[in-house]
């Protein structure tokens, strides 16, 4: 290696490091880590695995790019970067998930650097210089993260699996998946009576929040959103190493939820009252929706009935969901007949003038009235008072027709 070249590298290394301190920079070195790692690895779609991801990929850059331009690094693990792994055994994953996360990544990180090198440094020699030092670099550090988490990852899932949180998380794990479950064996185990109408709601703690308080505060916190909600001792489970997965009980159902003080230090995001184990899916499903549409700028209390049509619209819900949507917002129209819904359709789609309507269907204006006037009796409202819902709702009914 000559001389000058390895100055040079040192150099450019040095740079890119600085530049890559910038916030707005940084945030593209980590998405694009991160979009390759979710566009491989589907189980990281789960806005509560993303956000662990994030945290992990964010920190392992910046430390990284402390030391790049040494000549010798040292590799210290910062919390986020131990809690994916914890949060991965938590949820019952397998360690290749892990190594496979890893993996990856360390793709992305070398075709983006050579990349980089290609598009700024013109002489072969410095850019051959940058690439064996930041390789060995990057590969030193990744050893010694994935030595010491697989440590991580091992402790916390045997601790998980003697424990009886592990018992209570396959069993909402068997619910969500819609395995058969023994409802009165399964409320005894966790305390939780699933036969009644449920509110699913969502919680992460503040990531400026130290650890040894983080359980607490969740705790703390589902108990006082689920009092306010008109339940008893609600349904935590672990979705991450500061963010849970919660459950209120109502024997009574809610036909809109209220909006509830969020505790200081958390976000949540909160589902609609279901009904039986059908409705403890759904109601999750609503609050993980809200997650994934949510930002960094959106309220603290997300509310599932504020972003409804937005998770529609994105296509994020389940079919399930979908199908709970048509039949609220159309009522006894969605059973019924096409040829009202679709008249109805079309009635909306031109303004709610019926002359036009009539001509396209080769009706009488008067015959498109009074199918307009029969569909809102089977809504049981006037189609003004939701008229955004109830076109989306026949968008979708048609559709699945």
């Amino acid at each position: 290696m000559v001389k000058s070249d390895g100055v040079a590298a040192v150099a450019w290394l040095d740079e890119f490091a600085r530049r890559s301190e910038i916030s707005q920079t940084l945030d593209h070195l980590v998405a694009v880590v991160d979009d390759r790692i979710v566009e491989a690895l589907p189980e990281f779609i789960d806005p509560t695995l993303r956000t662990e991801l994030h945290a992990s990929t964010r920190a392992h850059w910046k430390g990284f790019l402390a030391v790049v331009a040494r000549e010798s690094i040292e590799v210290q693990l910062l919390p986020q970067i131990s809690d994916l792994a914890r949060t991965l055994a938590r949820r019952g994953f397998e360690l290749p998930l892990l190594l496979s996360v890893y993996r990856i990544g360390q793709r992305a990180v070398w075709q983006y650097i050579t990349g980089v090198l290609f598009d700024e440094v013109a002489d072969p020699g410095v850019r051959s210089t940058v690439l064996l030092r930041f390789w060995s670099h990057v590969a030193h550090w990744l050893d010694c993260t994935v030595e010491a988490l697989i440590v991580v990852f091992t402790a916390e899932r045997e601790q998980w699996q003697r424990g009886a949180l592990a018992r209570r998380t396959a069993i909402v794990d068997a619910v969500l998946a819609q395995q058969p479950v023994d409802i009165d064996s399964a409320a005894k185990t966790l305390s939780y009576a699933l036969d009644e109408h449920h509110i699913a709601f969502t919680m992460r703690v503040d990531d400026d929040v130290p650890e040894p308080s983080v359980q607490r505060i969740l705790e703390s916190g589902a108990r006082s959103v689920s009092s306010a909600l008109g339940g008893g001792q609600p349904l935590i489970v672990s979705s991450g190493a500061r963010s849970a997965w919660c459950w209120t009980a109502r024997p009574r159902p809610l036909g809109f939820v209220p909006e509830v003080d969020c505790p200081p230090s958390l976000r949540m995001t909160v589902g609609s009252c279901h009904a039986g184990l059908q409705g403890f899916r759904l109601s999750h499903t609503e609050a993980v929706a809200g997650l994934r549409v949510g930002t960094d700028q959106s309220p603290r209390v997300v509310r599932f009935a504020d972003v409804e049509i937005a998770c529609l619209a994105t296509g994020i819900l389940s079919s399930e969901a979908r199908e709970a949507f048509v039949r609220r917002e159309l009522g006894d129209l969605s059973a019924s007949e096409e040829t009202l819904r679709d008249t109805l359709r079309i009635y909306l789609k031109h303004g709610g003038d019926a002359t036009a309507t009539a001509e396209l269907l080769r009706l009488h204006p008067n015959t498109v009235r009074y199918r307009v006037r029969q569909a809102e009796k089977k809504i049981g409202h006037p189609i003004a008072t939701r008229r955004v819902q109830i076109e989306l709702a026949l968008a979708i009914a048609g559709y699945r027709a």
